[in-house]
């Protein structure tokens, strides 16, 4: 496949990786829990695109024009449309703003910071292509 075709749709050297995050969540405590998200991925110099019970999160403008990958961009328009598949749940991926991929020791810090700010049981998969 020709350079020109890997980057438009997003294969070989121009795929991006990130984790993808599943937090239960209910209507009380939705926002302070997406706050916590957040601010987690501010904290390593990430960004965090989703949401859940009709919030959700997307980069703020100090990163620019950024490529929004297919899947978040279908998650995020699902919840804006009230079409969640998952209606307790935050559902959400980080992504490097910078990179292709966030660094596996920036993976496992996210982990450890989650499971220590959060206090309950989730559901994180790292390494998830964004794209396809």
């Amino acid at each position: 496949m020709k350079k020109r075709l890997r980057k438009k749709m997003h294969r070989g050297e121009f795929q991006q990786f990130g984790i993808s995050l599943m937090v239960p969540v209910n209507a009380e405590n939705v926002e302070t829990t997406l706050a916590a998200i957040t601010a987690i991925a501010d904290q390593h110099k990430i960004l965090f695109c989703g949401g859940g019970v009709g919030r959700f999160a997307l980069p703020s403008k100090e990163y620019g024009d950024l490529d929004i990958p297919s899947k978040i961009e279908f998650l995020i328009m699902n919840i804006a449309l009230g079409q969640e598949t998952i209606t307790d749940c935050i559902v959400g991926y980080f992504v490097n703003p910078i990179g292709k991929e966030i660094a596996a020791d920036v993976a496992d810090n996210v982990k450890a910071t989650l499971e220590n700010s959060l206090n309950i049981e989730f559901k994180i998969n790292c390494r998830i292509d964004l794209w396809n």
